[in-house]
């Protein structure tokens, strides 16, 4: 990172949390032409490139279509005034889901067969595709205890359920897959029949989805500390401020998603 880049990266980090935090970290939700979206596609350029080797080129050609569907969650370190974690949301469009089309140039399998094969019978108005997950090195050392992460899928799960979304469909490289399967208790799953293929740099990747209201009930049941923490917001307080998903009730916030439905 340049001095420039890194003067301007704080700055926009600077502006977006405001004054008075007190916790070390904090989550925020960004539509796709707010400033803070900004801080969400540094990470995935940055973190991908490194990871996979996807160039930033790349990367704008393979969400090109999705820009406008796409919301932003970012987990932001307020001491440093550096994005630490994001993911991309595609919410629902004309556009589609990005998980779920690139299955059939990959997998040789649609997406809707794949689903209907594992007994997935969701309206396409309530799913959405977490199309990308990005967490710099600094921030999967122990020092940070995975908080980054967990304030990610805490993010994403509670604004899950404040918009009625009922399933997440993903395409995860191996070690993530594994990983959260570990540590969210197998909440997370592969397609029936489907395995591993190489994918967008990825010597490995899993499809994968989550039926939010059956990992509910089996956190509640398996792992409560977890389930206060992802279904109720409770748990990782002070050390992470809640993002603010009022806005997400205002149709207008994400630019013009509503309109690309």
């Amino acid at each position: 990172m340049s001095m420039v880049e890194d003067t301007e990266l704080r700055d926009l980090a600077k502006a977006v949390v405001g004054g008075g935090a007190s916790e070390p970290f904090g989550a925020y939700v960004f539509g796709p032409d707010e400033p803070g979206a900004f801080l969400g596609r540094y990470l995935e350029r940055e973190v991908f490139l490194e990871s996979f080797g996807n160039t930033l080129e790349l990367l704008t050609e393979e969400y090109a279509q999705y820009e406008r569907s796409s919301m932003f969650i970012v987990v932001i370190d307020h001491l440093r005034y550096l994005p630490a974690g994001v993911i991309r949301v595609i919410k629902p469009s004309i556009s589609g889901f990005k998980s779920l089309n690139d299955l059939k140039p990959v997998w040789g399998e649609t997406g809707d067969a794949m689903m209907e094969r594992t007994g997935l019978t969701f309206p396409p108005d309530r799913i959405w595709d977490v199309a990308t997950l990005a967490v710099p090195p600094d921030y999967r050392a122990k020092a940070t205890q995975g908080l980054v992460a967990m304030g990610l899928y805490q993010t994403l799960s509670l604004a899950a359920r404040d918009c009625g979304v009922d399933l997440l469909v993903t395409i995860l490289d191996m070690p993530v897959f594994r990983m959260l399967r570990w540590k969210l208790h197998l909440i997370f799953a592969g397609y029936r029949g489907v395995g591993p293929q190489p994918y967008l740099g990825s010597a490995a990747s899993m499809p994968a989805w989550c039926d939010l209201a059956s990992a509910e009930r089996h956190l509640a049941e398996a792992a409560p500390e977890m389930h206060e923490i992802l279904t109720q917001g409770i748990g990782l307080e002070p050390a992470l401020r809640l993002a603010d998903l009022s806005r997400l009730s205002d149709d207008g916030y994400l630019g013009d998603i509503a309109a690309a439905s």
